[in-house]
């Protein structure tokens, strides 16, 4: 068996589709969204058994001065790394992404895992996700919630409140939305050409979300789905309209939406244990599933503490939170993207 780099966009995709394990995040479409919004180079490696494929392991390249140079497989998204039909192929991949490394002189290399794999590196189950079951029926899921939760859905639809779908043409509004959201907590926003890449690179499985109260868009996600799953990476919500519970009305109307186009389930996104994000999506009665970011880490080199909301950033939060928007929106698009 070796290991080789494809550059196959079409070999590798329909590897993708003929994987059960394989993720939203394995396709080809978003190397060249990463490529094209922040430059990090990705390298796909596959491991081949004569003329078969038996395994896959994208990896991005990412060099800052302040954070550092490593590999990640996937940058920007929960899950990503190695899949393989064999331990052998597993075996094979991270073997050479480790030569790659050496070779390359990085700190580390981050795989982030959707469940359990074995791989004999350190594992981090710092961050978890929540999937929501769909059931058959609307009824049905009216019904999974509770009493206090369907009270604050009639709360938002007697106020008014509105659900739009939209493409590429709603990105402004919703970044006009989650960048402002992304100020208020002190985080680094992405850059718009971000999201409007995304849309650009998988147009039919990227949905926004817009929640208006009257003419006023006061709530936004972007969703991106694959096979039977949608997924709902980035949203936020102005904070005066959250008297409405414009977020809930906007969860409710991907649920919706979601059951009715034959979604089977929803995947609200990472958070950490005991965040406010946790607990409010923990109340929609969810499936908590813990993230497993496995690591290789060159000799004397710490296990990374690269994420916005470590402690040895709160310094940083405070001061951004502080910044005009128009500062913040210049400046975090140069910072997150070494950010993964």
């Amino acid at each position: 068996m070796n290991v080789e780099l494809c550059k196959d966009s079409d070999r590798w995709d329909s590897l993708v589709t003929e994987m059960p394990e394989a993720c939203n995040y394995h396709r080809w479409g978003w190397k060249r969204a990463i490529e094209d919004t922040y430059g990090h180079e990705g390298f796909y490696l596959m491991a081949l058994d004569h003329a078969s494929i038996e395994g896959i392991l994208p990896l991005f390249e990412m060099k800052s001065r302040v954070f550092g140079h490593f590999l990640v497989s996937m940058p920007f998204f929960s899950y990503g790394g190695v899949v393989s039909k064999t331990a052998e192929a597993r075996r094979h991949l991270l073997e050479n992404a480790v030569e790659f490394a050496k070779e390359h002189k990085v700190s580390h290399i981050e795989l982030r895992q959707s469940t359990p794999a074995e791989i004999g590196w350190q594992d981090s189950a710092a961050k978890v996700t929540m999937v929501f079951r769909l059931p058959a029926t609307e009824e049905a899921l009216w019904k999974e919630l509770s009493s206090g939760m369907r009270n604050k859905i009639r709360y938002a639809e007697k106020n008014g409140l509105t659900a739009e779908w939209g493409g590429l043409e709603a990105i402004n509004t919703f970044y006009s939305i989650f960048s402002m959201n992304m100020r208020n907590l002190g985080t680094p926003v992405y850059p718009q050409r971000w999201f409007e890449n995304l849309c650009r690179c998988f147009p039919a499985e990227t949905r926004i979300l817009t929640i208006r109260d009257g003419n006023q868009a006061i709530a936004s996600g972007l969703m991106t789905s694959f096979r039977d799953g949608l997924e709902l990476p980035w949203s936020a919500t102005l904070p005066e309209s959250r008297k409405k519970y414009s977020a809930v009305y906007l969860y409710w109307s991907l649920l919706r939406w979601a059951l009715n186009n034959g979604f089977r389930q929803v995947d609200f996104g990472r958070s950490t244990r005991g965040s406010g994000t946790y607990e409010f999506k923990r109340h929609w009665n969810c499936e908590e599933k813990p993230l497993h970011w496995y690591y290789w880490l060159a000799p004397g080199v710490p296990l990374p503490e690269l994420r916005p909301d470590s402690p040895r950033y709160h310094w940083a939060t405070r001061v951004w939170k502080r910044l005009p928007l128009p500062v913040a929106n210049f400046l975090g698009p140069r910072i997150v993207r070494s950010i993964p």
